[in-house]
């Protein structure tokens, strides 16, 4: 039996609103790596940590787990999870249904930033594309809510994430 340990850093035990970019790496390279987007702070009252919302992911109940929902043999995979926080959970119920808003609203723009990155690249597969159903004209400008700022921070977690995923070595054991 061998010993193993993975380090989880601090920032990651934070109650604070934030979006992810998950990877999951196959050990078989003929696979394609396979990524979701997500976000903490869902559309019910509170706000888990990152930590918490990684480690439901893998949970048995399909409620909390969409990776294990979409990825039958988890155990074959390797996986990386890139985050970034955008401000503390408040408890006053006007700031936290603004921020609320803003992290819907972060999370549709790094699920259609990633979709333009990786398209056409076959070594890529988003679990969860963002549809962009139709949204009438007022609530599409309700949502024009996020500052150069932001989107370039979602800019640098996408080139973070993907420069830092590759085949070489990355989840190979030896």
């Amino acid at each position: 039996m061998e010993i193993k340990s993975f380090k989880i850093p601090g920032e990651s035990t934070k109650r604070q609103w934030a979006v992810y970019l998950f990877i999951a790496t196959p050990r078989d390279k003929n696979e394609v790596i396979k990524l979701y987007v997500g976000k903490v702070g869902d559309n019910r009252d509170g706000c888990n940590p990152v930590i918490s919302r990684i480690g439901n992911h893998f949970s048995y109940n399909k409620i909390h787990s969409q990776i294990r929902n979409k990825i039958e043999k988890t155990d074959e995979y390797d996986y990386e999870y890139f985050y970034c926080h955008f401000g503390e959970y408040e408890d006053n119920a006007q700031i936290r249904l603004e921020s609320k808003q803003k992290i819907n609203e972060l999370e549709r723009e790094l699920n259609r930033k990633i979709q333009k990155q990786i398209f056409g690249d076959l070594k890529y597969i988003l679990l969860n594309p963002y549809g962009g159903k139709y949204v009438t004209k007022t609530k599409k400008l309700s949502r024009n809510i996020l500052s150069e700022t932001e989107i370039n921070i979602l800019d640098k977690l996408i080139e973070k994430a993907l420069s830092t995923n590759s085949y070489n070595g990355f989840g190979q054991e030896g």
